[in-house]
């Protein structure tokens, strides 16, 4: 035995959608309330990227490394491997950008 569709349904959801009134705000409200509900998810975790990468560059803006042992530390006062005070220095980007010179030599044995 085949089902016949319920066309009295399908007549009153078409005379909501085509009818226009206050039936029809509330579908497309709901239908908007719905949609924003769905997106929040995808902007928090936009939002928490975001601030976790300016969190992360902000920790890598405060790690110093000692000229003197090349141990890395936090401390922005001294060294807590060899004592060397950061009072009174730049911090230098450890020469990579300065130029390495090198000199070819043949050894003979």
């Amino acid at each position: 035995m085949q089902r016949r569709p319920p066309w009295l349904l399908v007549g009153a959801l078409a005379a909501l959608i085509l009818l226009p009134g206050p039936t029809l705000r509330l579908v497309f409200g709901l239908v908007r309330g719905l949609s924003l509900l769905l997106m929040l998810p995808v902007l928090l975790a936009g939002v928490a990227g975001v601030a976790g990468w300016l969190w992360w560059r902000r920790l890598q803006a405060q790690v110093k490394q000692c000229p003197s042992c090349g141990m890395t530390t936090m401390n922005p006062t001294t060294c807590p491997a060899c004592g060397y005070s950061f009072t009174g220095t730049t911090q230098d980007n450890g020469g990579r950008s300065h130029p390495i010179d090198i000199q070819a030599e043949t050894l003979d044995d």
